[in-house]
């Protein structure tokens, strides 16, 4: 293993984030990023990238933070989870979109820490501290303003991107995920500011059942949006047909001052849920293409059902961040038996038809070209250089500081301030120069399509400051996944009960983590929060528009 890099990469991690996990609540399991950190140290990766560790170097979120996206009413619900869910339980079908939802009682402190992660390495870059951030606790770019979608409580990637916007003319915001990043998508679509670029999966019935290729962006926002819809069984094969070219161009003709990517595990091969089929190559192959916009780039996680292929992939891209070569044998460590049988640094592809063909990729790749042949032309920005002297660090990427206090200070401004500060009608300047905007875009109303009918009240949520205690990780629970209501009163555990729909993870490998983990609990208050949706069959956002 050998490195030259010149690149500074800041590495934001929590190694108690698992302990925040809900067995029942929640596919995602918290405990992938503890087994890819451990992958990530085993391989040596450690003296490479600048560690910052939650309560040193970041803390979690303050309310105020999350308030710059997400409405007042929907953070005081899911603080008053944690010691009070009995008052609220019969509020949670007004702040979910879907019956994939379902809240724990550590809702509100497990989303601080993913979002305070995400926020804090948007900051680091925008300071010029980073050439690549990584946070690979974040990236649910699900959850809308006043409710939760999927498994997505808060919208860390809006957060960040806003933080990003705050030094930043532009950001191109790109999703390598089997989901479509439907929440931030909503969220820029009537700016011209964020180019949302998404790559995912696009068949009937398939979560969040949005990004068509004509959702393209609206009044500010027009042909600043670019949905690249794919049928099951996309291989890297497709990537030269499709995302490859897309996004060259895109980026050539946007030139954003900083890059944002949700990587998540889903494209791989043998993700039971994604139905996609690409391998670490690949998957490579996309973050070089990132790389080479030249831009601070910010690397947050995804979906991550599959544990060995989450932690294969982030090793792999942090590896490529910080310009090392892997061997493709895994070394000994405590997770070592997550990849048997291969014990390889590698991805196979599944034995499954590829339903991609040559002349529907085509007809997608057309239409995105077609939208960024619309986009307006910006001057060229400046690549990054590496920096004339490094800091006294190891991978010669500065310490951020502490910025967000520890504990949430209640601030007076409405929890919505950004949405009224934000310019919709101003040309953004065509300088060389780094602009330093006054204001930023509107977060705005999705597209008619999407538009859903939510229940939100009105109110002003107290800060909850929280402590990190120190406890066990939590990991998988077996396949069958229930959310089963239990808030404090038998009238709002009958009226809140449900079955999850989904599969996810392996289920030997979620028995040997509950054996290794035996001393964590998993929560015990879980509010299925499905009301109005019918179970066993996730719903769509809107009808998915098919590629012509």
């Amino acid at each position: 293993m050998a490195s030259q890099s010149t690149r500074r990469v800041l590495y934001y991690h929590e190694e108690r984030i698992g302990q925040y996990a809900s067995i029942d609540a929640s596919l995602r399991k918290p405990h992938v990023v503890r087994v890819a950190d451990s992958l990530i140290k085993a391989y040596g990766l450690y003296p490479h990238v600048t560690r910052c560790i939650c309560g040193q170097h970041w803390s979690p979120i303050a309310e105020n933070e999350v308030g710059k996206f997400h409405t007042e009413a929907y953070l005081q619900f899911l603080q008053k989870l944690e010691y009070d869910a009995h008052e609220v339980a019969d509020q949670a079908a007004s702040f979910v979109l879907n019956s994939s939802v379902c809240f724990s009682e550590n809702a509100w402190q497990y989303s601080q820490i993913y979002a305070g992660g995400s926020v804090a390495a948007a900051h680091a870059l925008s300071k010029g501290q980073a050439d690549v951030s990584i946070n690979w606790i974040g990236g649910q770019p699900h959850a809308r303003r006043n409710c939760a979608s999927g498994f997505s409580y808060i919208n860390d990637v809006v957060l960040a991107i806003l933080a990003l916007l705050q030094a930043n003319e532009r950001v191109l915001f790109v999703n390598l995920d089997a989901y479509h990043a439907n929440g931030v998508e909503e969220a820029f679509y009537t700016t011209d500011r964020v180019l949302c670029l998404s790559l995912h999966r696009a068949v009937e019935g398939f979560f969040p059942g949005s990004g068509g290729v004509k959702d393209t962006g609206e009044g500010q926002g027009a042909h600043h949006n670019i949905n690249l819809p794919v049928k099951d069984g996309f291989s890297d094969d497709d990537l030269d047909g499709l995302f490859l070219p897309t996004l060259e161009v895109a980026a050539e003709n946007f030139q954003p001052h900083a890059v944002v990517c949700c990587a998540g595990s889903s494209v791989l091969g043998g993700d039971r849920l994604g139905c996609m089929n690409m391998t670490l190559k690949g998957y490579s192959r996309c973050l070089r293409a990132l790389l080479v916009v030249g831009r601070p780039l910010l690397l947050l996680g995804g979906t991550s059902y599959t544990q060995a292929n989450s932690a294969r992939v982030w090793t792999a891209l942090t590896a490529l961040a910080c310009e090392v070569d892997l061997p493709i044998e895994i070394p000994d460590h405590e997770y070592s038996s997550y990849y048997s049988p291969t014990d390889r640094l590698e991805v196979t592809p599944a034995t499954m038809s590829n339903l991609n063909t040559s002349e529907s990729l085509k007809a997608t790749l057309d239409a995105a070209l077609a939208t960024v042949a619309a986009m307006p032309v910006r001057v060229a920005v400046p690549k990054l250089s590496p920096p004339a002297t490094a800091a006294a660090t190891t991978s010669g990427a500065a310490l951020p500081t502490v910025e967000t206090p520890l504990v949430s200070v209640k601030q007076e401004t409405p929890a919505v301030e950004a949405q009224h500060a934000l310019s919709e009608t101003s040309e953004p300047p065509q300088s060389q120069q780094m602009p330093m905007p006054t204001s930023l875009p509107t977060v705005s109303s999705p597209p008619p399509q999407q538009q859903q009918q939510l229940s939100a009240g009105v109110g002003t949520a107290a800060p909850q400051p929280q402590q990190l205690p120190a406890a066990g990780e939590a990991g998988e629970q077996a396949d069958e996944v229930s959310c089963v209501a239990g808030a404090g009163a038998s009238s709002a555990s009958d009226a809140l009960r449900t079955t999850a729909s989904q599969q996810a993870g392996d289920a030997s490998r979620c028995a040997a983590e509950e054996g290794e983990l035996a001393g964590a609990t998993p929560s015990p208050m879980i509010i299925d929060s499905c009301g109005g949706a019918a179970a066993g069959t996730p719903p769509a956002d809107s009808a998915m528009e098919a590629p012509h």
